[in-house]
């Protein structure tokens, strides 16, 4: 593929990914003729993502243990907490309340790495949190589940761990192919190329995703406006959150923790719940997708006021 076109892709990261959200919208026969193609995209993404991680930054965190712990602790299990408290608080329906529960307690977005990169931020950090959060997914959701929402969840475990298997081992082990039959000066040359593809699968993502939410708008519009308006919401109050909890890691850090609190594995998340959080828990999946696809563009220019040049 030419290289202009993916530094091009690179150099409108956020606004092309942004474009795709609604590109989706705007063209449902494209949206449903993508949909095959969003488990392949998050796989590409990811595994393209492995190979720009710092790994010397990831095994740091390792040595680490009570600042992963804190970091995972905030994310899981305070994070939803919060939520709970914010939905009885403001007297949310109960339908949109469990939802937006169960999203706070989600973890990080598959791709959450690769939106790191784009936005110069701790790739490595992110990558930590998305691999350690859905490890010990099982036991937060059923703490949460049963002591914040009095409910009693089973836990798919088979569907999960094939979910686990597919969407973080395989990128993993493509990724591990890839680095141990190139060199490694290879892939740090094309740095900008490995971007563009990034951004390739994540516009692929973006426009499959919104398969069937335009009938959905059409057909019932002031529920979708009601979910999207706490999607972005949920999602702009846990970064700043996030990030502010965070602040000892420094910018950078900070930042990346306001990230991974923000931008949530949703669709691991329907696996886990079977159906627990009703129907409409299907359509917030697709609705959390615009916050996470849309905020990188609006959030770029803080990031590049707050973070050293170069990041």
């Amino acid at each position: 593929m030419h290289t202009s076109f993916l530094s091009f892709l690179n150099r409108h990261a956020r606004t092309i990914l942004a474009g795709g959200i609604f590109a989706g919208l705007a063209l449902p026969g494209l949206a449903a003729l993508l949909r095959p193609l969003v488990e392949a995209a998050v796989v590409a993404s990811l595994s393209l993502s492995l190979l720009r991680i710092d790994w010397p930054c990831v095994m740091a965190w390792g040595r680490r243990p009570l600042r992963a712990a804190a970091a995972l602790g905030w994310i899981l299990l305070l994070a939803p907490a919060l939520t709970l408290g914010a939905v009885t608080l403001l007297g949310l329906p109960p339908e949109l309340s469990v939802v937006l529960v169960f999203a706070a307690a989600a973890p990080p977005v598959t791709v959450a790495p690769a939106f790191a990169l784009l936005l110069g931020l701790d790739a490595a950090l992110a990558l930590v949190m998305l691999v350690a959060g859905t490890a010990i997914l099982p036991l937060t959701l059923l703490a949460v589940a049963f002591w914040l929402l009095d409910l009693q969840l089973t836990v798919g475990l088979g569907p999960f761990l094939l979910r686990v298997a597919v969407y973080i081992v395989l990128p993993f082990a493509i990724s591990g192919a890839a680095r141990r039959f190139t060199a490694r000066g290879w892939l740090d040359a094309r740095a900008t190329e490995i971007n563009g593809l990034i951004v390739m699968a994540l516009v692929v993502f973006a426009i499959a995703i919104m398969d069937g939410v335009t009938a959905r708008l059409l057909a019932d519009p002031w529920t979708v406006a009601g979910f999207t308006a706490a999607a972005f919401i949920l999602n702009m109050v846990l970064q700043v959150i996030g990030a502010a909890a965070f602040f000892w890691l420094g910018w950078r850090g900070a930042l990346t923790m306001g990230l991974a609190s923000g931008y949530r594995n949703m669709a691991i998340m329907l696996v886990l719940t079977v159906g627990m959080a009703g129907p409409d828990m299907w359509l917030y999946v697709a609705i959390a997708q615009f916050p996470i696809f849309v905020m990188p563009m609006l959030t770029n220019p803080l990031y590049r006021r707050l973070l050293p040049a170069g990041a």
